[in-house]
């Protein structure tokens, strides 16, 4: 290995050769940065394909204490590899023919305390910006975008900061909002937020089975909104299927012992098949729709829901995805 070896206009921060028991051999550029935040990431891919050229590589390796899954996709997707002190790791080699690849941490464990900027979309705050980006017109201002959140100014202004940073949003003359990536987004967002994780959830059974649930929620005068497989289902095409069969119910309520006795659930240790879960903040059933006279979560929600939820819940959101990419390009993988 070469260490900051100068090859044309750059120096290197290190080269090392690879070499196979048939005598072949292939040159590996490591590009080592002190972070790794998923724009600045970006920005410097052109930057390092250059120095590969320069020293004849055949591949470029980036190195930092810790890489994010998103900025791993990033470098994924320009050809370029990674590693960092957690243990992720990918080198790919045409000849000879090598791929090494590990999983480490997908949270960043080290921290820098005199670094004060937001790295968690944890809270009730963030969700209310993420929630209203994932469906707001664009462009809009932080102003804006707080007013619509229901956020201060400066709870606006952090969460699009740490986005931007993520290269999750385009913003463009005078700092407006352009853009927003919203799969990406919310497959962000619940690195942070969980519906298990993130709520109070009591497990209830119906012995009737959920029709019956179904059924009681249309005559019932507690609040609640229903989120899930069965608020998936009803963003469905009438001619689409789910690709997973309906076997828990989810169901928000301030009150879920309340709305418990009112539709017939019992509270239950095993064999649930309904879960009452009490929302963290009045977001997560923002913008919810009656449908046949039942109360349905907004769609971006259901979508966070199920990629965090029970069984194959995130196969559906996938499906969700796909649908609404159909109609929003902003949704697109």
């Amino acid at each position: 290995m070469e260490h900051q070896p100068k090859h044309g206009k750059y120096r290197l921060d290190a080269v090392f050769r690879v070499d196979a028991p048939d005598g072949s051999h292939a040159t590996v550029v490591a590009e080592v940065k002190a972070s790794a935040e998923p724009r600045a990431v970006q920005a410097s891919f052109q930057q390092m394909q250059n120095m590969r050229v320069a020293a004849s590589a055949d591949a470029i390796v980036f190195v930092a204490p810790f890489i994010s899954p998103l900025a791993r996709e990033r470098l994924g997707e320009a050809g370029i590899g990674w590693f960092d002190g957690t243990g992720n790791m990918r080198l790919a080699l045409e000849w000879p023919s090598v791929l090494i690849q590990r999983s480490g941490a997908d949270r960043n464990p080290f921290s820098n305390p005199v670094d004060r900027r937001l790295k968690s979309l944890r809270g009730p705050g963030a969700a209310r910006v993420v929630r209203s980006l994932l469906e707001i017109e664009l462009p809009v201002g932080v102003r804006d975008l707080a007013m619509r959140a229901e956020v201060g100014a400066a709870t606006s202004a952090r969460v699009v900061d740490l986005l931007d940073r993520e290269g999750l949003i385009e913003r463009g003359a005078g700092k407006m909002i352009s853009e927003v990536r919203r799969r990406p987004l919310v497959h962000r967002w619940t690195d942070d937020y969980g519906l298990t994780r993130s709520n109070e959830v009591e497990q209830a059974v119906d012995p009737r089975g959920l029709a019956h649930a179904l059924d009681g929620l249309r005559s019932s005068e507690d609040q609640y909104v229903v989120t899930g497989s069965a608020a998936a289902r009803t963003y469905l095409p009438a001619d689409v299927l789910s690709v997973a069969p309906l076997t828990t119910l989810v169901l928000y309520a301030d009150q879920p012992r309340k709305l418990a006795r009112s539709i017939g659930l019992r509270t239950t240790s095993r064999g649930a098949n309904v879960l009452l879960v009490r929302p963290f903040d009045d977001v997560l059933v923002k913008g919810s729709r009656i449908e046949g006279g039942i109360r349905y979560a907004a769609a971006p929600q259901v979508v966070a829901d199920q990629l965090t939820g029970p069984g194959r819940s995130t196969e559906e959101a996938e499906q969700l995805m796909n649908l609404l990419a159909e109609k929003d390009p902003r949704w697109t993988a």
